[in-house]
């Protein structure tokens, strides 16, 4: 959703010009996720790849996300 302006818990993330604000309540199932922009013939849009996806519909859509431990998460960034 667009937001107007920045909470005071809100994650802020900045890349390439785009400022992305994520909400404290989902930044565990967000971890380790990459965004791109991608613009095809036929389609444009955003894609997510999440290792926190445990299953998704065929068309990608709808997705369920299982947040990782936070060992797991703390023991991958080194």
């Amino acid at each position: 959703a667009y937001a107007d302006k920045i909470e005071k818990f809100d994650e802020v993330i900045e890349d390439k010009g785009v400022r992305i604000l994520v909400d404290p309540k989902a930044v565990l199932f967000l971890l380790g996720s990459e965004m791109d922009y991608k613009a095809e013939k036929l389609k444009s849009g955003f894609t997510f790849k999440n290792p926190n996806q445990t299953s998704a519909c065929g068309c990608g859509e709808s997705v369920a996300i299982t947040p990782r431990a936070q060992a797991e998460v703390e023991g991958a960034s080194g």
